[in-house]
């Protein structure tokens, strides 16, 4: 079992309650089985045999939004999401997935995107510009841009556009693979990496500028965790780390004037993960007339927002409650 690994996390946390009060799930469903301590007693309980996989148990597995929040609130520093990443991987070895993790994989083998829909919401768009066979630099959108908010895409593209870069996009972009393993699906997402990086190499690109904070997580971390050999000389960087690059290197002036009170939100993959918490905001004091202001969380504290680890296919509600609250 891939829990076997995670026994000391098991062990320390599963009578301990120091996180609990910072759990995004425990906090919206109000059950302790759904803290970081629940879930490693229901672990502890299966690895005894004093509970059998049953419905709720596996339920409880997916109910997490891999946030990483209980990790900032530890003394120790124990982190409960990877052991619920290797939770789900047994629970999918054991053949009894739940029905909305079948769903996000069987959508990624079929259409190859978690939505499961034929077509993105980028392509009449792609249509229209011109795009190079080669380039040195590769903008890669990642499925949530391109099937929900292509604005994003377009907006990145006309900043690079206005650079001047030598740059292209995929016209068949495939997904980073990360989908796959956050609902337990590790064999298929590290063949999934693998081909993400198979379509980078034919780009010629060397630096991948990406739209999406959980694509950069996979490029920079998740691939190596997963056993896929990443280039060395590969330079994988976030939009708003490229924008502060450009503007320090006076290559781009932001000159506009935009009289507006504005906030940030820390993604868990950008912040907690990746460390990326200056950049954007760099970015943002950049604009002349933003008048910044902090959230009362932030940083590594930020709240979870809900879309993480794979808990809007499997329970809506907590996903919808985590961006209420």
């Amino acid at each position: 079992m891939k829990i076997d690994d995670y026994n000391e996390t098991i062990k320390a946390c599963r009578y301990c309650l120091m996180c609990r009060h910072e759990c995004t799930v425990g906090n919206i469903t109000q059950r302790d089985t759904n803290t970081p301590r629940g879930k490693s007693l229901v672990l502890f309980a299966e690895q005894k045999n004093l509970l059998e996989w049953d419905r709720r148990a596996i339920e409880v597995m997916y109910e997490c939004t891999n946030c990483h929040l209980c990790r900032e609130w530890c003394v120790s520093e124990y982190d409960v999401a990877p052991l619920m990443m290797a939770a789900r991987a047994d629970i999918v070895d054991m053949g009894l997935a739940p029905a909305g993790a079948v769903l996000m994989k069987d959508n990624l083998n079929n259409s190859g995107n978690p939505y499961g829909e034929t077509e993105s919401k980028l392509e009449e768009w792609k249509k229209s510009i011109q795009k190079k066979s080669k380039a040195d630099i590769l903008l890669y959108f990642g499925c949530t841009t391109a099937y929900r908010r292509p604005e994003i895409a377009q907006s990145a593209y006309a900043i690079l556009k206005h650079l001047d870069a030598n740059m292209t996009i995929l016209d068949d972009e495939p997904c980073c693979g990360e989908p796959y393993f956050i609902m337990g699906y590790q064999k298929e997402a590290k063949l999934q990496a693998e081909r993400s990086l198979d379509r980078i190499r034919e780009s010629g690109a060397h630096t991948v500028v990406t739209t999406c904070p959980t694509c950069t997580l996979s490029f920079r971390k998740s691939f190596k965790e997963w056993g896929v050999e990443v280039p060395k000389d590969y330079r994988f960087i976030h939009i708003s780390e490229f924008i502060d690059e450009e503007i320090e290197a006076g290559r781009l002036n932001l000159n506009g004037v935009l009289q507006s009170s504005v906030t940030y939100h820390d993604p868990c993959s950008l912040g907690r993960e990746l460390g990326i918490y200056d950049a954007p905001r760099k970015v943002i004091n950049t604009v002349h007339g933003v008048e910044f202001h902090e959230m009362r969380l932030n940083r590594n504290y930020s709240p979870c927002c809900g879309n993480g680890g794979g808990v809007q296919a499997t329970n809506i509600n907590i996903a919808l409650g985590a961006g209420e609250n």
